[in-house]
């Protein structure tokens, strides 16, 4: 399994190539010389079978099949990116799943960074909101270190990192962000309090780019939200 998914990576790469600098599946050119290499129905069948190895028993088809998922989403087209996001933002938020969190967070990383600004507005609707829920579900409670507690920790931060990530590049133009602003400042603050510096830090770079976006509004509540923990600090 793991060969054969290494090889269709190693086909679907030479394909993105050979597809130019075009963005695929999202002009009308792009979208003829797509169908004349790879059919919807053929498509969705390749989707289908490397989303289904996300549930292998091996760590390593697991990890393969994140990296053909990468490679996907510069070829596919949206419904099967909203379906490859759907996924990986699912097994992100698995406490069961921390063996391989790092490698989903990297696919859902990568998918944020790599699809086109277009469908920026639906990727973020699909996942803002669980993340806001992954963040809040998942603080954890100062000087606990159990497992547990560790795996709430790293799922946490996976959703900051995903969060910076959509903040920076869709935070501005996509109307699914911008009407959940306040949420994102108000779950990214209380994350400051956190005991742990990573958490804190991940928090303050999500805060970062959530700044050089949102209404003067809520840059003041931020500003003096800031000054307020500096002055009890």
């Amino acid at each position: 399994r793991y060969m054969a998914t290494s090889d269709l990576c190693e086909i679907l790469k030479k394909h993105a190539s050979s597809a130019g600098s075009s963005p695929s599946g999202y002009s009308s050119s792009y979208q003829q010389q797509q169908q004349s290499v790879i059919d919807a129905s053929t498509e969705r069948r390749i989707c289908t079978a490397v989303l289904k190895l996300l549930d292998d028993d091996s760590n390593d088809v697991q990890a393969i099949a994140v990296k053909t998922l990468g490679v996907l989403l510069t070829t596919v087209h949206e419904e099967q990116v909203i379906e490859i996001a759907d996924r990986l933002c699912t097994l992100v938020l698995d406490k069961s799943k921390s063996e391989l969190r790092d490698v989903y967070t990297i696919g859902l990383r990568t998918l944020a960074k790599t699809v086109p600004l277009q469908m920026g507005d639906l990727v973020s609707h699909r996942l803002v909101g669980r993340l806001i829920d992954g963040i809040r579900q998942n603080s954890t409670v100062p000087g606990n270190s159990s497992a547990g507690e560790k795996s709430a920790e790293d799922i946490s931060l996976a959703c900051l990192e995903v969060m910076t990530d959509l903040l920076t590049r869709f935070g501005s133009a996509s109307p699914s962000i911008t009407r959940q602003h306040e949420q994102i400042l108000s779950i990214t603050l209380s994350q400051l309090a956190s005991d742990r510096h990573v958490v804190r830090k991940r928090a303050g770079t999500a805060i970062g780019s959530l700044s050089t976006v949102m209404s003067d509004t809520l840059l003041v509540r931020l500003v003096e939200s800031l000054l307020s923990q500096i002055e009890l600090a």
